[in-house]
């Protein structure tokens, strides 16, 4: 048996219209058993939905779901969650009351965070035909590591959990049990400007014993317990993302002819494999050989908010091969939007390439007070590059990027005003994304052209740019290293980098892993 339920929303945008809505979580998977989390309500809840197995059937329960919000900037905090679920025509109910307690441990020294997460409150009843199935006992950890890079936070986790079900009574008293086996297998997810995402990919075998009415201790073969066994192999995805609708105005009479909305939105991804006892009359027959299978893959998806991006009024990039690139960071103010002339044409300085990348992988950098102005005009104080002087005006920016790693500068100099070179760009978007030391081992050679022509201290970063995508080089085969950047080249370049946090991370956290 085969079922496909597609659960989704119609995105009508009025482009006129501005939401003024926030929500304030990241996108998470909320329970190890899967789940669908909806709408936010007036109550304050979300919808929620998840498939219930306890019985032996799959059984879709539908309700709501209290979600917390989640605290940034603490290392210690609690996260409660509240469900209520239900399903009429199974006449099954289910309530359950969980509590984790986090606990943050920063390595500064490495960029890194350990997150350790435990229950330190885990109540659930599931009322049913047969009964009432309370929650006994359990065991639950789960711990992951976040590598923290400028541009996006990497982490990877495992589960180790157990739980036992006790039908009509507790562990002295009951009238059978039922016990989950959870195998998790890695939990993956990031965290950048443009969104985050939560995988979770678990197997759960599921045991279910009910005591023998004709069991006789003194028959061989007897068996005290009637017991029935399934599986389930359940993959979870939330991801939240941003997406550019452009709307073209349509007066004669008005002073610009379009501008970006930014729309934020949440997909939730849950998909399930099962194998289950065979049912006969709507009963679990345990005498039966035959199982029964199925998949089931379940999305929602919900439009979180919708704000309007400021327009560039630029005169010389209409009919440009970048003009869209270009009209659009101008737009996130990725570059300076107060410019009547991009000159798509002209180099870019490496300061102005520094900067546009903080932007792109940071947001615009607060100005700085008075007190922090102050602060790093007194006598002692270090400059973040030798040729930097404290009243530079982009100090905030050459400061974040020095000590967040993303540029290294030349002996100690930052060197603002002279021209990037395409091996230097390709550097720092790679740098930005952590993502160098991934590259072999040396000696080796990339697979363009003029591979000797590579700087030796860029060819990791290169490497690993054409490994992911980022860039491709000419059609001849040549990336071209040496060669000064054009503003229009970087423009593109930026996009591309922008697009692959926003895209392409997304297919190889999500569809790559829920789909092997």
């Amino acid at each position: 048996m085969k079922v496909r339920l597609k659960v989704s929303i119609v995105l009508f945008l009025m482009l006129i219209w501005i939401s003024t809505t926030t929500y304030e979580s990241s996108a998470q998977v909320v329970w190890m058993d899967g789940g669908l989390v909806g709408d936010l309500m007036i109550s304050g809840t979300n919808e929620y939905q998840e498939l219930c197995f306890i019985t032996g059937e799959p059984v879709l329960l539908k309700g709501t779901v209290k979600l917390p919000t989640i605290p940034t900037g603490s290392d210690k905090y609690s996260l409660k969650y509240t469900f209520a679920l239900s399903n009429a025509s199974k006449g099954i109910t289910l309530t359950r009351d969980i509590t984790f307690d986090v606990t943050k441990t920063a390595n500064s020294g490495i960029g890194q965070t350990a997150y350790e997460q435990k229950l330190s409150k885990y109540t659930e009843t599931i009322t049913t035909g047969a009964g009432t199935y309370t929650l006994g006992k359990y065991t639950f950890n789960e711990s992951k590591l976040e590598d923290n890079t400028p541009a996006v936070n990497y982490f990877s986790g495992n589960i180790i959990s157990e739980r036992t079900y006790y039908l009509n009574g507790d562990y002295l008293n009951n009238e059978g049990y039922v016990t989950y086996v959870i195998d998790a297998k890695p939990i993956v997810g990031y965290d950048h400007l443009y969104g985050n995402n939560e995988t979770i990919v678990v197997s759960q075998e599921i045991q279910s014993a009910t005591p023998n009415s004709s069991y006789d201790p003194s028959v061989y073969g007897s068996k005290e317990y009637t017991i029935w066994t399934g599986t389930v192999d359940i993959g979870m995805s939330s991801t939240k993302s941003v997406s550019y609708l452009y709307q073209n105005t349509d007066p004669q009479s008005i002073s610009f002819r379009g501008n970006y909305f930014q729309v934020t939105s949440e997909e939730n991804v849950l998909t399930y494999k099962y194998s289950l006892p065979y049912l006969s009359g709507g009963k679990v027959d345990t005498t039966s050989s035959k199982r029964n299978t199925g998949d089931v893959h379940m999305s929602k998806d919900v439009v979180l908010e919708s704000k309007a991006l400021v327009t560039p009024k630029i005169r010389d990039i209409g009919g440009h091969w970048a003009e869209k690139e270009i009209f659009l960071l101008t737009s996130l103010e990725v570059f300076d939007v107060e410019k009547e002339y991009f000159v798509p044409s002209g180099v870019i300085s490496r300061l102005d390439f520094g900067k546009a990348m903080v932007v792109a992988t940071h947001g615009i950098l607060p100005e700085p007070t008075s007190t922090q102005v102050i602060k790093r005009m007194r006598p002692g104080v270090e400059t973040p590059y030798l040729d930097i002087l404290v009243t530079d005006p982009d100090y905030h920016y050459i400061e974040y990027i020095k000590q967040n790693n993303i540029m290294a500068g030349k002996n100690g100099y930052f060197k603002g005003g002279e021209t990037l070179t395409r091996a230097e760009a390709i550097t720092i978007m790679i740098k930005a994304l952590g993502l160098e030391y991934m590259a072999p081992a040396p000696p080796y050679n990339t697979s363009f052209t003029d591979d000797a022509a590579i700087p030796e201290w860029a060819k990791d970063y290169i490497y690993m740019a054409n490994e992911i995508g980022l860039v491709s080089g000419t059609p001849e085969g040549y990336i071209n290293p040496n060669k000064a950047v054009t503003k229009a080249e970087a423009a593109a370049m930026i996009n591309s980098f922008i697009n692959h946090l926003k895209d392409y991370i997304t297919y190889d956290y999500r569809e790559k892993i829920l789909n092997r």
